[in-house]
């Protein structure tokens, strides 16, 4: 008994760590697009049919295994359509396997039932530890049900609902400890990915991010002989604003300044905070005309725009921006970058509030 407790156990954790790195850039979740519904339920409805491979035979043609619960880790992950796909897999390799018999008309009633009660709680509003605690329940209610209706020895009952009840309320909330360790790991990788390619005050793409989309940027640009520019723009006279309205308002202009250059480029454009007061803009396949008249709007709406101070101020600045592109301005696309700053500074000594 506690060896099938420990392979069945066994078998769920591994089925969960297997799947955990598949879908690690991925959302899984109710809202995933149809493929990782999919795939989740194919993965927990072959665990559900492994797990019936290890199970106990309690009574004749009466079987104790887990695979309801593969079921609910279906449901919880993914909702109905991962949910319904494990109960097809599941059911499919009972009858399959095992053949038609009262017992296994029973099984597929129930797992079918189940499913549709484990759906309708998967979509609820619930919090993930209650949907799990439910489902947990439902299965051992389910469980007890059948079990008195298929088996009319008292005493073989009894023994039945004892081994499986407890069984299962041990292997649930180990299963549980494990989804919430996986749920949280996962969690973090995504915060630390996150972090470590965006800008902790702007939440624009950071320097390293920025020097490995230009490195692929210039790659993509050679290989299919195409056009990339690249701006770099700089807030003037920055100091001075730090200086009389404190470092607090410089970092809510540095926030404002992001949301304008987001709404002034194109969605696939690539924006980055250079450091400091300094931002760069990567504009694949666009010429120096286009460049140059994004560049133009920028300038121009950042003019137009009132920036908000900590004291709710309202302030005017201006920035200065230097354009380069490949081919035409720059002759090796290795020097965009280089000319780009040079024109950027040409900016900032003749005048600011210009583009160049």
């Amino acid at each position: 008994m506690i060896n099938s407790l420990f392979v069945n156990a066994s078998i769920l954790i591994t089925f969960l760590c297997l799947s955990s790195p598949l879908f690690k850039d991925t959302e899984v979740s109710i809202k995933s697009n149809m493929k990782v519904k999919l795939t989740i339920g194919l993965v927990f409805g072959i665990c559900g049919c492994v797990l019936m491979f290890n199970g106990v035979n309690l009574a004749e043609n009466m079987f104790m295994d887990f695979r309801i619960i593969a079921l609910i880790i279906s449901a919880i992950y993914c909702g109905p359509v991962s949910a319904f796909v494990t109960a097809i897999c599941i059911i499919t390799f009972r009858i399959g396997n095992f053949g038609i018999c009262n017992a296994s008309i029973v099984a597929t009633v129930n797992l079918i039932i189940l499913t549709i009660i484990f759906s309708f709680f998967a979509v609820s509003k619930y919090p993930y530890k209650i949907k799990y605690l439910i489902m947990c329940i439902m299965n051992v209610l389910a469980s007890i049900l059948w079990t008195l209706i298929l088996e009319k020895d008292s005493s073989a009952i009894i023994k039945i609902l004892l081994h499986y009840i407890l069984s299962n309320i041990i292997v649930s909330i180990i299963i549980y400890y494990v989804i919430v360790y996986l749920f949280k790991t996962e969690e973090l990788y995504s915060k630390l990915k996150y972090e470590s390619a965006k800008d902790y005050l702007t939440g624009l793409n950071n320097v390293r991010e920025f020097d490995l989309r230009l490195n692929q940027a210039v790659s993509d640009t050679l290989e299919n002989d195409k056009n990339l520019s690249l701006l770099m723009l700089d807030i003037d006279n920055f100091k001075k604003v730090n200086d009389t309205y404190g470092h607090i308002t410089g970092d809510l202009i540095l926030k404002q300044l992001s949301e304008i250059l987001i709404k002034s480029c194109r969605s696939f454009d690539f924006i980055s905070r250079k450091g400091g007061e300094e931002f760069c803009v990567i504009l694949s396949d666009s010429n120096f005309e286009q460049a140059f008249e994004i560049a133009e709007r920028i300038r121009k709406n950042v003019q137009e725009n009132y920036f908000i101070t900590d004291n709710n101020e309202k302030i005017n600045i201006t920035i200065s921006v230097g354009v380069s592109s490949y081919p035409g301005k720059a002759n090796n696309i290795s020097n965009l970058m280089e000319i780009a700053d040079k024109a950027l500074y040409y900016a900032k000594n003749n005048g600011k509030n210009q583009v160049q």
